[in-house]
C-alpha cells in the first residue's frame, strides 16, 4: 500500500471508531443501561406532580362549572332538555348567582381546557370525542376527560338515562357546611361510567374515522347512526372492516361519488351508505330477513312472456259535498315476465282497487293462464298519505279474493317516534293520518306477502327492470320532518328492452317535496337524467323548498311528463314556477309532452320503450 493510501486508511479507521463510540454512549443512555459515563448520569428524572383525584363542581355554595350542550339544537331536543334539567339540580347547592348553561360554539372554535364544564350529549368538544371513541353506538357513557366531565348516549333514551345517573351523583356527593352552604365535589374515579341502552346499534362494527353526529329511529326495528367528516377511502375501509367483522356483502352500488353496501350475517342486516355531498357515511342496522335483501341482477331469473309498459290511472272524482278529489296515483306496470308493480294505488275506495284489478286481469289476460296467474313483483307505497296507500290498506280483501299473488311490499315509513314528534312540532299532519309500517304489515299479512323495508342505493332487479332506490327518510333525518310528504320514496327505474337493448328511464317520485328533491340533486346531479317523469305531489306544493324541487327537475330534464292529476285541478298548478321547471323548454329544453291522468277510470299507457308521443290514452270526461 502507498504512503497516500495509509494516511487515508488510517483516517478512515479513527473516524469510525469515534462513531462507534459514540453510538454506543447514545445506545447506553436511551436504554437505561449499566454505562455509567458523565453524559448518562447527568439527568435527573423529573418528579410526577401530584394528580387531582376529584373534580368541585360548587365550592361554598358557588358554582364552579358551566353546563355545555351543543348550539345547533332546538329547545325540545333531548341535549337541550338535560342540560337544563342538570343546571337544576346543581342549582339546588347553588347559593349565590345562578348556574351558568350555554353552547360549544366559540368564535376560533377552540375551548379553554382549564375551565370546569359538563359537557351534556354531542358537542364539537376533542373530550366528547375522547369520552365516547371505545364505547359501542348502543352505549351511554359518563366520564371525566381533563376538566370536562363527559354524559353521553348515543340515543335520547341513553342520553337521559345517564344524565338521571349524574344527577343522583350530584346528589350523593353534596354535603353541608356549617354555614349552609354546600360544597360538591365528584371523585374523579367514579366518573366513568358506561352501558347499554340498545342492544341494535351497538352490534354495529366501529367506524374508524369521521366524527359520530346523530342517532335515528327508522322505524320497523331499524336503527340508524350518521358519521360525518368522512370520506370515500375511510367508507371503503369500513367496507372492509364489515367483512372482517363476520358480515357478508350481499351488493354494493355506486352512483356518482356514493358508495353503498348490504351486508349481512346470520342476525342482523346492515346497509352501509357514504353519501359525498354531506361527507357523511350513514349506517342502518335492523333483525336479519333473507327476503329483505335485495334482488341482485345474478339472483334475477325470467322468461319473456309480453312486452313492459306503464299505465297511469285517472283517479279525480266528484265527492258527496260537491267537490273534487283531485289528488291521489295509481300506477301499473308491467314487466315482461308477465309480473306487475304497482305503484300505490289510489285512495280507499273500491273504484281505486277495482279500477287497478281489472287493468291487471286485462293486461295479462293473454298469459296469465300459463304463468300460474296474476302477479305483483312488488307493490311500492310510496308514502302515508291515504290518497297514496289508501287502496291495498283498505282493500287488500279485494287484492285476495280476485286471486292475485302480491310477492312484497316496497316501504319505508318514518316511525312512530318521529312521526309525533313532528305532529308536536309542526302541526302539518296528524297521528291517524295515512298509514304506516302496522297497516301495512296487516295488509301483507293477509296477502302472504314479504314487507320489504328499502333503503338509499339499493337496487333491485325484478325481471326487465332495474329498480334503484334513490331516497328515503333515512337520508334526511334527524331533520324533523315538515310533512308526510317528505318521507316519499324517490325511485329511478331503468327498463331494457330483451330484444333491442334500448332503455327508457322512468323517474318515480310519489308525493316528493322540496327537502327530498334537495338531497337527491346534490346526491346524483345528473344521474337524475330521465325520459319520463312522474311529477311530485301532483303538483301541489314543495313544502318550503322550490328551488331543490327546481333543480331536481331540470337535471331530470324529461322529454315526457307524466302528471297524477285530475282534469279539473290541473290547471290550476299548470303554471307554478316549480312546474314550469318541467316543462318549460326555457327550463327543459327536452320536454316534449304532458299526460295528465284526468277523470276517474282514464288510463294513459306508455309502450316500453318509449318514444314520445306513442302514449295510448282512453280518456274519460267528468260527468259535468
Amino acid at each position: 500500500m502507498n504512503p497516500i493510501m495509509k494516511r487515508l486508511f488510517a483516517v478512515m479507521l479513527a473516524l469510525l471508531m469515534l462513531a462507534g463510540t459514540a453510538a454506543g454512549m447514545v445506545s447506553c443512555k436511551n436504554t437505561g443501561g449499566d454505562d455509567t459515563t458523565a453524559e448518562s448520569t447527568t439527568e435527573t428524572p423529573e418528579t410526577d406532580a401530584p394528580q387531582p383525584t376529584s373534580i368541585k363542581l360548587v365550592d361554598k355554595g358557588v358554582c364552579q362549572a358551566t353546563v355545555v350542550r351543543s348550539d345547533n339544537l332546538a329547545a325540545a331536543d333531548t341535549p337541550v332538555q338535560q342540560a337544563m334539567k342538570i343546571r337544576t339540580n346543581l342549582n339546588k347547592y347553588v347559593a349565590k348567582g345562578d348556574t351558568k348553561i350555554d353552547t360549544d360554539w366559540t368564535k376560533d372554535g377552540t375551548h379553554d381546557p382549564e375551565k370546569i364544564e359538563i359537557l351534556v350529549g354531542m358537542t364539537n368538544y376533542e373530550e366528547t370525542q375522547e369520552a365516547i371513541k371505545d364505547v359501542s353506538y348502543g352505549d351511554y357513557v359518563i366520564k371525566a376527560v381533563g376538566n370536562k366531565i363527559v354524559i353521553y348516549g348515543y340515543t335520547s333514551d341513553a342520553l337521559t338515562y345517564a344524565s338521571t345517573i349524574f344527577n343522583s351523583m350530584l346528589a350523593d356527593a353534596a354535603k353541608k357546611n356549617d354555614d349552609d352552604t354546600y360544597d360538591l365535589e365528584l371523585d374523579l374515579a367514579a366518573l366513568n361510567v358506561t352501558g347499554t341502552r340498545s342492544s341494535l346499534i351497538s352490534k354495529i362494527p366501529h367506524y374508524s374515522g369521521g366524527t359520530f353526529y346523530s342517532y335515528y329511529d327508522p322505524g320497523d326495528d331499524a336503527e340508524e347512526i350518521i358519521l360525518k367528516k368522512t370520506n370515500a377511502d375511510e367508507f371503503r375501509k369500513y367496507m372492509t372492516d364489515l367483512s372482517a367483522a363476520g358480515y357478508t356483502l350481499h351488493a354494493s352500488h355506486e352512483i356518482k361519488d356514493n358508495i353503498f353496501g348490504t351486508f349481512y350475517n346470520d342476525s342482523y342486516i346492515i346497509n352501509a351508505g357514504f353519501y359525498a355531498y354531506e361527507s357523511a357515511a350513514r349506517i342502518i342496522i335492523e333483525p336479519y330477513r333473507a327476503e329483505v335483501l335485495p334482488v341482485r341482477a345474478e339472483d334475477n331469473k325470467w322468461t319473456e312472456v309480453t312486452t313492459s309498459q306503464i299505465t297511469m290511472i285517472g283517479l279525480e272524482y266528484k265527492k258527496d259535498d260537491g267537490g273534487y278529489a283531485s289528488n291521489g296515483l295509481s300506477i301499473l306496470i308491467r314487466l315482461c315476465d308477465g309480473r306487475f308493480i304497482v305503484v300505490d294505488g289510489g285512495f280507499n275506495r273500491s273504484n281505486c282497487i277495482n279500477m287497478l284489478i281489472n287493468q291487471m286481469k286485462t293486461q295479462s289476460s293473454a298469459y296469465s293462464a300459463k304463468t300460474g296467474g296474476i302477479k305483483v313483483a312488488a307493490w311500492i307505497i310510496t308514502h302515508a298519505h291515504g290518497d297514496h296507500n289508501g287502496a291495498i290498506n283498505g282493500k287488500y280483501s279485494t287484492v285476495a279474493s280476485n286471486n292475485i299473488k302480491v310477492e312484497r311490499f316496497f316501504v319505508n315509513f318514518m316511525s312512530d317516534v318521529e312521526r309525533n314528534k313532528s305532529i308536536a312540532n309542526t302541526g302539518n299532519f296528524s297521528s291517524g293520518e295515512g298509514g304506516n309500517w302496522t297497516t301495512t304489515y296487516v295488509a301483507a299479512a293477509a296477502l302472504k306477502a314479504d314487507v320489504v323495508p328499502v333503503h338509499v342505493g339499493q337496487v333491485y332487479y325484478l325481471a326487465d327492470l332495474k329498480l334503484e332506490v334513490l331516497y328515503t327518510i333515512e337520508s334526511y333525518g334527524p331533520e324533523m320532518t315538515n310533512a308526510l310528504n317528505t318521507t316519499s320514496l324517490i325511485m329511478k327505474m331503468t327498463f331494457k328492452d330483451p330484444k333491442t337493448g334500448k332503455e327508457t328511464v322512468y323517474m318515480s317520485t310519489g308525493d316528493a317535496t322540496g327537502p327530498g328533491f334537495n338531497i337527491s340533486s346534490k346526491m346524483y346531479g345528473d344521474y337524475l337524467k330521465s325520459d319520463i317523469v312522474q311529477v311530485a305531489h301532483h303538483g301541489y306544493t314543495t313544502w318550503g323548498t322550490e328551488t331543490g324541487t327546481i333543480t331536481a327537475y331540470r337535471l331530470m330534464a324529461p322529454p315526457t311528463v307524466a302528471w297524477p292529476q285530475g282534469i279539473k285541478a290541473y290547471p290550476n298548478y299548470k303554471d307554478k314556477s316549480y312546474n314550469k321547471a318541467i316543462w318549460d323548454t326555457s327550463s327543459n329544453p327536452n320536454y316534449q309532452e304532458t299526460l295528465v291522468a284526468g277523470w276517474e277510470g282514464s288510463i294513459t299507457t306508455f309502450p316500453l320503450p318509449y318514444t314520445p308521443g306513442s302514449a295510448i290514452v282512453n280518456a274519460v270526461n267528468p260527468p259535468d
